[in-house]
């Protein structure tokens, strides 16, 4: 006699729970391999299908909706599809044992693409009709809400079919439901339930069975990682009850009634309930109960202490008047009501600026301005004839102010509607005050206190942005005050606000600043020639207005030399500073819109070159100059294409490595030769580091230039020269190329550095060495360079070396700092995500080791270089690595060192909440050694750290820290008696929360 095929066995084995998983794929095997199909599968259950043991029907309805689920999608045909949808439905009326089963097959079987309409439909009907949902288990629910989310996904339109009816077999399904994961996928379904079926006459009882949950009263267990969170169940829910304006009627009361809850919570959500359900249900819906909502919203408003709550109504009120707008052909008066009784009642506090409901009153009218045109002009219309009248009703500076600042913050609510009249024609919110409101403003540029002036001068740019608000003479008159506040103000924020005003005039009104502002200005600078001492007077702020207001192209041209002719003129070291950072300001603003860019390259930069040449002495070589030529040389270059960036460095080659001066026009070479030696002018090598390392990396850089760079970084007398040719050198080797050539001149660069780090080399030439080194290391790093490793492995031998240990130290700071100018994606370099987590990762255990081997008066070396790297790494990398450093960051407290102390307590405060367990293994080192710390006479800072720290280790559980309460509460003493307000500040904090260790008071 022949044995049974295998798959008839492994039936009979997974009924009888012999073998299930196997069983399962040597069923699925011979479904796949086509040796069976389902019918096939389905009869040779059949005898335990009709089984008169419950158990044995529902092992074979599980193997089958095992295999189910196990199979293509594509897998079953339409008539099997049509087959087990009727045995499903069937199934349904069997023994509830099975339900669960049945119910995952239907669930696979739903997946189908061969399934019909017509089955869907039966076996939608059957669940509705034959499954008591609320009776089964929380897992079984959840698979007839995935059922009925599938379909709804995938097979909408099929359901539609059912009309109504799916409708009452939803809500049925829903009602009762009370697992947060469910009710996730439920709300999330009656959403589309309510805008995708009649549901007429179940509105009712479909919003009863979702809003019942309202507010949501939630809170995830902390053990469960993967628990539905509080708040999606919340969006879930508000999406769901602002799904139509059917629910109106029912939900408008039922917001009401929760906004007069107690709970803050209940009243926030009932707000952004609110907020999102007035678009949808419409103005109409809302009209009756527009007073109470506003009752309620105006009493939290002006009450509340809850900055949530108040921020909540803003939303609501901002969302009702939005849509009483857009109604508004059919609602004029609704909006004219609602927002009347909104200004009847903040009116009387606008009248009185001193007082507390001055600003929430102003806040809020500021919020529903916003909400659209009609209720801009409507706030608006009566707010700023009233600010006015209260401005200039008051005598006292410091009320004036707070109105005036008021009354700018009403105005820029105007802006996004104040179209151009004189274009347009239409009137705007503001144009019964054109006149008004404008002259408040200019008369004020004139006022005794300076602060009136500022604020002022701030109003005037917010009146620039109202399109057709001010005049063709009010902006002359504007452009006259600005210009004399900005040559003889004695305030430098005046100045300097009203230079930004300036600016704004210019794109409103370039012919105004043309004929009006820059003759002005270059008068005043002629004027000056005669002035010895430029310090004493504003006229070094000249050069700096007139780049602000250079807006057009023949302005941007006529204006460089304007600054060229003023650093010409006889002066002091920041006359030069100040024509330098205009000339900075003006590519700046120039880079950000892309313009002019050609310009810079082939005129600014060549004269500027020449102008370097031209310069005599030490004029031009201060600090803040040549961080001026550098930035000037890298922002040009870093936004030129390749083309022009190619020419550029041609330039700059044939200048300073060529000495070939004849590419410089209208420039007497003779000259220049007799009166600088090239290769010692500072301010030329500025601007040639900072156009060459800021390139595109499709530019070539010449090997040369590099080699040039490293000689320069390692011999040059000026140590601001050395420092801006390792950051050039070390931006041109991030950016080389790959290849065999890189390799050779990083071997040359180590062959060269090593021999002048040798210890019998001078101090002053092993640091130059050093810091180049330092600066390569970086370049590689941040590139992920195999040569990392072996410059990396050089820093931590120095640690060691008695003259170059500290500088090693400090060298970790540089590596991991993120610099603007230096090896950024500014610059356009190359930058491997996550190199600081990578080197922290590998170099960390090497300064372990390091510290245990090291003698005792080196080891401060490897703390210092341990804490320079802490600070910049990501906390979440920093925390599985902490432990084994703790033990070192306790010693670096006891260091002497001040930096490393006060860079070891900002990493203790910043993990001592993330890591309690591993610092409380620690406590009875750390609090003494803190408690020292906050004694520390020589430095405030150090004080301040300590009592922060100290402060946040009461976050530590309350049996590892109530031990030294007492303790820490008596040695605070001192500290509240200190001579510096800030360490006051601090101990009292701690000392609070000290003394509440224990209780549930939380500061």
């Amino acid at each position: 006699m022949m044995a049974a095929p295998a798959w008839k066995v492994a039936c009979e084995e997974f009924v009888t729970g012999k073998n299930d998983d196997s069983s399962v794929a040597v069923v699925e095997h011979a479904l796949t391999n086509k040796e069976i199909t389902v019918l096939d599968l389905v009869e040779e259950l059949g005898v335990h299908l009709t089984s008169t043991q419950a158990e044995s029907r529902a092992q074979a309805t599980r193997l089958l909706a095992v295999i189910l689920h196990q199979l293509p999608k594509t897998f079953v045909n339409t008539q099997e599809a049509k087959f087990l949808a009727a045995f499903f439905s069937e199934k349904l009326q069997d023994h509830y044992s099975i339900m669960p089963h049945v119910l995952h097959g239907i669930y696979a079987l739903t997946m189908s693409q061969y399934l019909l309409a017509e089955d869907i439909l039966k076996l939608v009907q059957a669940l509705f009709n034959e499954v008591q949902v609320q009776s089964l288990m929380k897992a079984d629910r959840r698979i007839v809400f995935c059922i009925l989310a599938h379909l709804i996904d995938q097979r909408l339109s099929d359901l539609q079919k059912l009309d109504a009816e799916f409708v009452l077999g939803f809500i049925k399904v829903l009602d009762g439901e009370k697992d947060p994961q469910n009710l996730s996928v439920a709300f999330r379904l009656a959403a589309i339930v309510c805008q995708q079926f009649p549901i007429g006459n179940f509105a009712e009882e479909l919003f009863e069975v979702t809003s019942c949950y309202f507010p949501i009263d939630y809170t995830p267990p902390s053990s469960d990682i993967y628990a539905v969170k509080t708040q999606d169940l919340v969006l879930y829910l508000r999406k769901c009850l602002a799904a139509t304006p059917v629910f109106a009627e029912f939900c408008l009361p039922l917001l009401l009634d929760k906004l007069s809850s107690d709970v803050q919570s209940a009243k926030i959500d009932s707000l952004l309930t609110l907020a999102e359900c007035a678009e949808i249900y419409g103005a109409e819906q809302l009209k009756p109960f527009l007073q109470p909502i506003w009752l309620v919203v105006r009493k939290e408003v002006f009450a509340s202490m809850s900055e949530e709550v108040v921020k909540a109504c803003h939303q609501a009120v901002l969302q009702i008047v939005k849509t009483l707008s857009i109604a508004i052909s059919t609602a004029q008066s609704l909006l004219d009501d609602f927002i009347g009784g909104i200004l009847l009642d903040c009116r009387h506090h606008l009248s009185e600026p001193e007082l507390k409901l001055f600003v929430p009153s102003t806040k809020f009218l500021q919020v529903v301005a916003s909400a659209s045109d009609p209720a801009c002009c409507k706030v608006l219309g009566t707010v700023v004839p009233l600010l006015e009248s209260q401005f200039y009703a008051r005598p006292q500076d410091s009320q004036r102010q707070a109105i005036l600042v008021t009354l700018i913050d009403f105005l820029k609510i105007a802006i996004p509607y104040c179209t151009d009249i004189h274009e347009a024609g239409d009137t705007g919110p503001l144009q019964a005050f054109r006149g008004s409101v404008p002259a408040l403003f200019l008369s004020l540029l004139s006022d005794r206190n300076a602060s009136l002036r500022l604020t002022s001068v701030c109003g005037t740019q917010t009146l620039l942005d109202l399109s057709g608000f001010l005049s063709q003479s009010d902006m002359c008159l504007l452009a006259e005050h600005l210009v004399k506040l900005v040559l003889e103000d004695p305030s430098r924020p005046v100045r300097l606000e009203s230079t930004k005003a300036l600016a704004e005039l210019s794109l409103h009104n370039s012919v105004i600043i043309q004929e009006n502002v820059m003759p002005a200005l270059l008068n005043k600078l002629k004027e000056e020639k005669a002035v010895e001492d430029y310090s004493s007077s504003n006229t070094e702020e000249i050069p700096a207005t007139l780049a602000a207001i250079s807006v057009s192209s023949h302005m941007v041209e006529d204006t460089v030399q304007h600054i060229f002719d003023y650093m010409r003129q006889p002066g002091s070291n920041s006359q030069q500073e100040a024509g330098l950072k205009a000339l900075l300001l003006m590519v700046q603003q120039c880079t950000a819109t892309g313009d002019r860019m050609h310009f810079f390259s082939t005129h600014l930069v060549p004269t500027l070159t020449g102008f370097t040449l031209e310069q005599q002495g030490d004029m031009f070589h201060t600090l803040d100059a040549l961080s001026f030529m550098e930035s000037i040389g890298q922002t040009v270059a870093s936004s030129l294409n390749a083309g022009l960036a190619t020419e550029l460095v041609k330039f700059m080659i044939s200048i300073v490595l060529e000495e070939d001066l004849s590419m410089i026009k209208n420039i007497d070479v003779n000259k220049l030769t007799r009166v600088n030696n090239i290769s010692d002018n500072a301010a030329l090598h500025a601007l040639f580091a900072g156009s060459l390392s800021s390139c595109m990396q499709q530019v070539v850089i010449p090997e040369e230039v590099l080699a040039h760079e490293k000689e320069v970084a390692c011999t040059c007398s000026k140590e601001a020269v050395c420092n801006m040719a390792s950051r050039c050198y070390a931006n041109l080797i991030n950016k080389y190329r790959e290849g065999a050539n890189l390799d050779s001149l990083l071997n040359n660069a180590i062959k060269d550095l090593e021999l002048r780090l040798e210890p019998s080399r001078y101090s002053e030439e092993r640091l130059k060495a050093f810091s180049l080194w330092v600066w390569i290391t970086k370049a590689l790093i941040v590139r992920g360079h195999p040569y990392a490793s072996t410059f990396k492995c050089k820093i931590l031998g120095q640690l060691s070396d008695t003259e170059l240990s500290e500088k090693a130290a400090n060298a970790f700071s540089v590596l991991l700092h993120d610099y603007d100018n230096v090896l950024s994606s500014e610059m356009h370099c190359n930058i491997r995500l996550m190199y600081k987590q990578r080197f922290f990762l590998e170099t960390a255990p090497q300064l372990v080791e390091g510290f245990h081997a090291a003698p005792t008066d080196q080891k401060q070396y490897y703390l210092i270089a341990l804490s320079n790297m802490l600070k910049f790494i990501p906390r979440q990398v920093l925390l599985g690595e902490f432990p084994p450093l703790l033990p070192l960051l306790l010693q670096s407290l006891m260091s002497s060192d001040p930096s490393l102390q006060l860079s070891t307590l900002s990493v203790l405060s910043d993990l001592v909440r993330d890591t309690p367990q591993v610092l409380a293994e620690h406590v009875d080192t750390l609090l003494p050694q803190l408690l020292k710390l906050t004694l520390h006479r020589p430095n405030m800072n150090m004080r301040v750290s300590a009592l922060n720290c100290l402060s946040t280790m009461t976050d530590l559980p309350h049996h590892i820290i109530y031990p030294y309460q007492q303790q820490v509460i008596r040695q605070l003493a001192t500290a509240l008696d200190d001579k510096k307000r800030l360490v006051r500040k601090a101990a009292v904090k701690t000392k609070m929360k000290w003394c509440f260790v224990g209780t549930s008071v939380s500061l």
